[in-house]
């Protein structure tokens, strides 16, 4: 069986979907990913071919250009900023990716296509197939969570942006509320915000790249605190939004090996760090993560459910929305603790990181967090559901 993935315009959507694109392969069937340039490295580095869409359209400028922060809402029944920025953005997207998705969906002709939710131009590639499209989330099912829903997660056709409406007339496709067949969630039952209509649960196993590590990282010296933010935090809030002097300042009084993970890309925006901090660039969170006792982050949901995989005590920062509502939930768990951004203090920060290190309760929820999570079905479980759907045809 021939099977198309199309993660959005990120590495941290394209993770997720790892495990299962592995999964595909190792039953036996033909992979292909459609991702923009970003994915030559990233995608191929996983082992997995990839076309490549889109050269022109640089997303990461699109959301830079217009900040995905800002009030929580305008008018009375508007959509609020941050939404319809990520709307217009998609749906921009869309129209400058779906003409070579659709050719690429006739020429390959995919079995299956297993789309983010966010990527807009997925339902007309399935269209040009044949075949049925699954969504596949990276977190919480925030887009149908929404006061709007979202085009084909449960947004009303009616309300569809014109230009979309536009785009599906031009290749034949009617707008719907719901898009895709089914949908793959790696996100935990515990914490669902949302019920996912025809959702398949499955099993999130930690995947962040690839990369040679230094000895150093998988051999602590005493009792070690990762700190780690997302590149999206920097994309979208700029480093000062992450509280990075203050959390390492206070975690030096707990007398802990400090790790601080980032990007090369991070690396001149880090401030002055004080002695005994290791830095480490562009290291898998998931080769640090078995060794470290608790970990401080900016509460996007692949480092949450990364952490929670490996059983650790989390501090979450969040700066946004999104990552609010992936903290909160996780709070909610007992398996970690929350400081919104905009309400830390040197007190705050030294009461949270006190309770993640020393209160047995928040590891024994973090400890029963990995078993919910190892308990949920496999990849390969994932591979026969989602095949299935597809009626087990080959071409």
């Amino acid at each position: 069986m021939r099977i198309l993935f199309i993660p959005a315009s990120a590495p941290s959507h394209y993770f997720p979907m790892v495990p299962l694109i592995w999964a595909c392969r190792t039953a036996g069937h033909d992979v292909c990913v459609a991702a923009q340039p970003w994915g030559e490295s990233v995608v191929v580095s996983s082992g997995v071919p990839m076309v490549t869409i889109a050269k022109s359209f640089d997303m990461t400028a699109e959301l830079v250009r217009h900040r995905l922060r800002g009030p929580v809402a305008s008018e009375p029944g508007a959509p609020n900023p941050l939404f319809r920025t990520l709307l217009n953005a998609q749906v921009r997207f869309a129209v400058e990716s779906a003409d070579e998705l659709v050719s690429l969906a006739r020429d390959w002709r995919p079995d299956l296509v297993v789309a983010d939710p966010l990527i807009l131009a997925a339902p007309l590639a399935a269209e040009a197939a044949g075949a049925p499209l699954v969504h596949h989330l990276w977190g919480p099912d925030l887009l149908r969570a929404s006061e709007y829903g979202y085009p084909g997660s449960g947004m009303s056709p009616e309300a569809w942006p014109e230009p979309l409406r536009e785009l599906y007339a031009r290749h034949g496709r009617a707008p719907q509320a719901e898009n895709a067949t089914a949908t793959v969630d790696p996100w935990l039952e515990t914490m669902q915000i949302v019920q996912t209509p025809s959702r398949i649960p499955a099993r999130f196993v930690p995947y962040n790249g690839s990369n040679v590590l230094p000895p150093s990282v998988l051999a602590p010296s005493r009792r070690r605190v990762l700190v780690t933010w997302g590149s999206m935090l920097v994309i979208r809030d700029g480093i000062e939004a992450f509280p990075v002097a203050d959390v390492v300042k206070t975690l030096h009084e707990h007398d802990t090996e400090i790790v601080l993970a980032i990007t090369s890309a991070d690396r001149d925006r880090v401030p002055t760090l004080p002695s005994g901090v290791t830095v480490v660039e562009n290291v898998p969170l998931n080769a640090i993560m078995p060794s470290c006792d608790a970990v401080v982050h900016h509460g996007g949901a692949g480092t949450v459910m990364t952490a929670a995989y490996y059983g650790v005590p989390q501090l979450g920062i969040p700066a946004s929305r999104d990552v609010q509502t992936c903290c909160a939930l996780l709070a909610d768990t007992g398996a970690g603790v929350t400081v919104d951004n905009q309400d830390v203090t040197v007190d705050a920060l030294a009461g949270a990181i006190a309770t993640v290190l020393t209160d047995d309760r928040v590891r024994e929820a973090a400890t029963a967090l990995r078993a919910e999570i190892l308990a949920q079905p496999s990849p390969a479980e994932v591979v026969t559901r989602v095949t299935a759907l597809a009626g087990g045809a080959v071409r």
